[in-house]
């Protein structure tokens, strides 16, 4: 009975032990991460100088080098079998060719030519040629039953529309969408209508900045990750495929968006630039302008694109597990380090997005070397997040472990502004209920009691905010995985997202959380359960083609 009771409190001594040391370490861990350092990364990371870290660009080059050498001086480990800290993502850059880029007006026997960078601009990809008579459509907005409809009456097949680059008054511009994108529901519908092309004409403010030489059409050369993996798809041709109709076998009518200045404007609606000028104070005082078919008018918009191949780079580092057995399993923590590049000479830093993340992801990483769990965590500054993923998608098909070997992926994006004490959780608890339980534990304990916000992980959310960050390549094999988020803001994609924006006193806190939470499921006795979405019982490729990792519940999105 004595042997039995002494076995029973030695036990409960171990356990008491082992409770304190994985306690003891986290909080040796915990006080490594400082705001000091946070701060000191951010400001030259999230710095205008860098130009917006664009992918690809020499400023993203330098960006990396300077996480690759911190990350080896640091004393983290390479995992990638070539020994280096950076994994390079092949990918195609699109340049618009100026020379043959172009925008004729015609009438009658003349023609003015303007090329592109100078009386316009778009983010041009496919070489075309584009042509039509010319209508002139107010703002592009059909809504009769709020009595505005610039629309009515109006054959827009074939033609090239124009539509004044204003919002009725009263509208309000939603976050998380950029205010490049503020067109593109109108623009939508002027496609489905037949337009050829659309040219919106840029505002009063923007036409003021070409005054002293600002160039407001500025191309950036984007690189895309052409489609190489079943990870980037989200239709496939297998049974599920639906015999075409008559409909979707016609070839859609060529079509292009652009943008143009008031002078081009002016000259190819016959009318002054001051008119122009009216136009746009009309609209401010609430009154439509008058929609108009503009006779004895021809515009071309000719573009050429020239491709050319790059390999921007992902930083990779691996801090390796504590347990001989279980550092042969893993967790992936990781933020994107590009961000938008420039947008009529300012640079969109990215401070929040994601300069924030990638300065966690050092705090991290060194609080991981001060007391390592027991699993081994990888941690993954990504590349191109903003060109569809390039970087994420690129490290997970060519993943240097096996993915059925990865526990969780805990992905921070933009994590340093809006309500100082709530947080977005998108995905975490989609895939396994033991995900979200951890985080919630640990934030819990910890005494970091954030308030958590789950609207996101709402796959029918109209603007798919679950599918638009670094986690996601994960979760299409099927490993749990969250996107840690503080929220848009009116910075979002714009020149105001800098480093003096930041609240450092929560990003300091969510750096914390995301270590406690890498080292609480790092420590966890076996991999995350698969217990939420009956279809995924296992991580790996069979899952790519599981509709309901890619697709909502009310239409497929391709």
């Amino acid at each position: 009975m004595k042997k039995q009771q002494i076995y029973l409190k030695l036990t409960a001594l171990l356990i008491l032990f082992n409770v304190f040391q994985i306690s003891f370490s986290q909080s040796r861990g915990v006080k490594t991460i400082t705001e000091k350092e946070l701060r000191y990364h951010l400001e030259f990371i999230g710095a205008k100088e860098f130009r917006g870290r664009e992918t690809p660009s020499t400023e993203l080059s330098i960006a990396t080098l300077y996480i690759g050498n911190w990350a080896k001086n640091a004393g983290l480990k390479p995992i990638l079998k070539d020994g280096s800290f950076y994994q390079h993502v092949p990918v195609i850059v699109k340049t618009v060719f100026q020379p043959n880029t172009r925008l004729r007006v015609q009438k009658g026997t003349g023609e003015s030519i303007y090329y592109y960078g100078k009386g316009f601009g778009g983010n041009f990809s496919n070489n075309g040629s584009y042509s039509g008579s010319v209508v002139f459509a107010g703002l592009g907005v059909s809504d009769p039953d709020n009595g505005w409809d610039d629309l009515k009456d109006l054959d827009l097949t074939g033609k090239v529309v124009l539509i004044l680059d204003a919002m009725r008054p009263g509208s309000k511009h939603e976050l998380g969408i950029p205010l490049s994108g503020r067109f593109n529901s109108r623009v939508a519908v002027l496609r489905d209508r037949g337009a050829s092309v659309v040219f919106s004409i840029i505002s009063n403010d923007r036409e003021e900045k070409m005054i002293p030489g600002v160039n407001v059409f500025e191309n950036t050369p984007v690189g895309r990750l052409t489609t190489l993996y079943d990870s980037q798809r989200t239709k496939f041709t297998t049974s599920q495929a639906q015999p075409a109709s008559q409909t979707s076998e016609r070839l859609p009518l060529p079509f292009e968006k652009a943008e143009i200045s008031q002078a081009v404007a002016a000259e190819i609606l016959g009318i002054t630039r001051n008119e122009i000028g009216e136009m746009f104070s009309m609209i401010k005082q609430g009154k439509e302008v008058p929609s108009k078919v503009v006779p004895n008018v021809r515009v071309n918009l000719d573009v050429e694109i020239e491709l050319s191949d790059s390999s921007p780079r992902n930083v990779i580092a691996v801090v390796e597990g504590s347990d001989p057995v279980l550092k042969n399993e893993y967790i992936v923590v990781s933020g994107h380090i590009d961000a938008r590049g420039m947008t009529e000479g300012e640079p969109i830093a990215g401070a929040d997005d994601n300069g924030s993340a990638c300065v966690a992801l050092m705090e991290i990483a060194k609080a991981l070397l001060t007391e390592r769990p027991k699993r081994s965590v990888i941690l993954s500054w990504f590349t191109g997040e903003e060109q569809e993923m390039n970087g994420s998608q690129y490290f997970i098909n060519n993943c240097p472990v096996p993915v059925e070997k990865i526990s969780t992926c805990l992905n921070m994006d933009m994590i340093g502004r809006n309500n100082p004490d709530s947080l977005y959780m998108v995905g975490s608890d989609l895939l396994s209920s033991g995900l979200d339980a951890s985080i919630k534990k640990v934030n819990r304990n910890s005494g970091i009691n954030f308030g958590f916000d789950y609207r996101y992980s709402n796959l029918t959310h109209p603007q798919r905010v679950y599918f638009r960050s670094d986690h996601y390549p994960f979760v299409r094999f099927g490993i749990p995985s969250v996107w840690f988020f503080c929220g848009f803001t009116a910075d979002y994609h714009a020149p105001g997202d800098i480093p003096e924006h930041i609240d450092y006193t929560k990003l300091l806190r969510v750096t914390k959380l995301v270590y406690l939470t890498a080292f609480d499921t790092g420590n966890m006795k076996e991999l995350l359960k698969l217990d939420v979405n009956p279809a995924v019982t296992s991580r790996g490729k069979q899952n790519l083609t599981e509709s309901s990792l890619f697709q909502n519940r009310s239409q497929e999105h391709t």
